[in-house]
């Protein structure tokens, strides 16, 4: 039985540019020339003015178009640089594993509301939580994020060094169940406004690659912290001087894939 390819999501104004791109343009006209070999119109998306026209291609193109790793996407963006040193960033398509990595500030927030109930009479653990609770009533708190994980880990070990009523993993489990029940995911600047960081891990690939989506497209995504997707995206140059990674895909339109369920023994 083959994957499940689910539309979550299309930018509506870069609908004519995905369009346009030669391959892609390609696989749409030879669509309409063989409508059976079409693929079916994306299903309705909530909250999102995309036509039915737009949905299909886009949709197909998702579907039927290869992807390409890290390295092609390094290469596309070396083409997209003219001999005037004129650059325009370049559509692409990859797919792998997308991560939402969970906002640090968040995390130590919730870290310390799990963590509370456990704290009396355990003297180390406490004070995790009490230099915790003091750092958020910093007034204006602006810190790195290494800080905070920072103080985060300090709970973490705390709770981990002594044996308590609950099953192993009990610390993490909570957080990361209250970060995604509200989809408390990293939010960076990109292009003037907010948007979600996300990681890709292509299956070819030995590090991640960086990917930015709509800040408002969180409330939209499937309730998990991580799946496999396929995304059409523009890759940029590098644009924040403290991400290790040498570029940036700004997603443009997104599908999840679902691998069959294995069948009843």
């Amino acid at each position: 039985m083959p994957e499940t390819l689910e539309l979550v999501w299309i930018d509506p104004k870069s609908t004519a540019r995905i369009r346009k791109r030669p391959p892609w343009q390609r696989l749409v006209d030879d669509a309409v020339r063989d409508p059976p070999a079409a693929a079916p119109a994306g299903p309705e998306l909530p909250g999102q003015a995309v036509p039915t026209e737009d949905r299909h291609d886009v949709f197909l193109i998702l579907a039927r178009s290869a992807a390409t790793d890290g390295h092609g996407v390094a290469a596309a963006l070396s083409d997209a640089v003219r001999e005037d040193g004129k650059f325009a960033p370049p559509l692409v398509l990859v797919a792998g594993e997308l991560r939402f990595p969970f906002d640090e500030l968040e995390a130590l927030k919730a870290a310390v509301t799990t963590a509370t109930p456990f704290a009396g009479g355990d003297e180390p653990l406490k004070a995790a939580v009490a230099a915790a609770n003091d750092f958020l009533k910093t007034p204006g708190l602006l810190a790195a994020p290494a800080v905070v994980e920072g103080l985060t880990d300090r709970i973490r070990q705390a709770f981990g060094r002594v044996r308590r009523a609950v099953p192993p993993g009990y610390l993490d489990a909570q957080i990361e169940r209250a970060l995604l029940q509200h989809r408390r995911y990293q939010k960076r600047m990109f292009a003037g406004a907010p948007h979600l960081r996300a990681l890709l891990q292509g299956p070819s690939d030995k590090a991640p690659m960086l990917v930015y989506l709509p800040a408002d497209l969180a409330t939209k995504l499937p309730l998990y912290q991580r799946f496999r997707a396929r995304l059409i995206a523009a890759a940029h140059l590098s644009m924040d001087q403290f991400e290790p990674h040498t570029f940036a895909l700004e997603a443009l339109a997104l599908a999840r894939q679902i691998a069959p369920a294995a069948p009843p023994r």
